[in-house]
């Protein structure tokens, strides 16, 4: 049997998304990342899962003494950060957005106390020059370990800002943006180029999420695996390493001379 051209293989690529797309009931996911820039994805994990991330993420912070910025790679902290990564449903929904070899480019978490002041509005495209390029290069998905409502300081969007291709500036979108209601079990996902915030906390208690950033696989990560712990590689699949980018072909460890 031939091999497959270029062509040929990336439509069974682009066949087999579509498939797995309607299998996994994911199509209103995918009308919302189109229209809106965002979506929120439901049973992609059992409650007990969120739990256990939620307890994880706590240790973390007392450890850590109440950490003041995101505490970053937290591969190396426990198998429940593994398996955040390996999510078919929101996986799928990356594979949409970034391409079937996108890779993690961050892996972090966030607890939000009781606090008066909103996050401003802002886009992720951290580096890029405007305009962005007019595909996703970066996408964001937030794993919501509590309840999601405006007084409990869930994540506010402006509907569509994606398609501008640009930075808010001067505060922009700030009376444009929504609140968005998740119960926890909850993802939210969105492109890197959505206008998003989120809101003040005026409930008591804490807001618990970890923080998943993928691109493009040409894009550069925020964060280098090729450190991480081998029996972390050894206990998954060797879809695992392809997504920390450690199989990637153009990876260059060392000179090599021309044969």
């Amino acid at each position: 049997m031939a091999e497959m051209n270029t062509a040929e293989a990336v439509r069974a690529k682009t066949e087999n998304l579509k498939k797995r797309i309607d299998v996994l009931e994911l199509e209103g996911n995918v009308s919302d990342l189109s229209i809106d820039g965002y979506t929120v994805i439901r049973d992609a994990a059992p409650l007990s899962f969120f739990d256990e991330l939620r307890e994880s993420v706590l240790h973390i912070n007392q450890r850590m003494k109440g950490f003041r910025r995101f505490p970053t790679n937290l591969l190396n902290e426990g198998i429940v950060f593994e398996q955040a990564v390996q999510l078919e449903k929101l996986n799928t929904l990356y594979e949409l957005l970034l391409g079937p070899n996108f890779i993690v480019s961050q892996v972090s978490a966030s607890v939000k106390r009781t606090t008066p002041k909103p996050f401003a509005i802002h886009a992720d495209m951290n580096g890029y020059e405007q305009p962005f390029p007019g595909h996703s290069v970066i996408a964001t998905s937030i794993f919501c370990c509590d309840e999601f409502t405006e007084d409990a300081g869930a994540t506010r969007f402006v509907p569509g800002s994606h398609h501008l291709r640009r930075h808010p500036v001067s505060g922009e979108g700030e009376s444009e943006a929504v609140a968005v209601a998740a119960p926890a079990g909850s993802i939210i996902l969105w492109d890197g180029a959505m206008w998003h915030g989120n809101c003040a906390r005026t409930r008591p208690g804490e807001r618990v999420v970890l923080h998943l950033t993928c691109n493009r696989q040409n894009v550069r990560p925020i964060e280098s695996y090729t450190g991480i712990d081998p029996e972390v590689l050894r206990r998954n699949p060797p879809e695992f390493a392809a997504l920390l980018g450690l199989t990637d072909r153009w990876e260059r460890r060392e000179m090599v001379r021309d044969r």
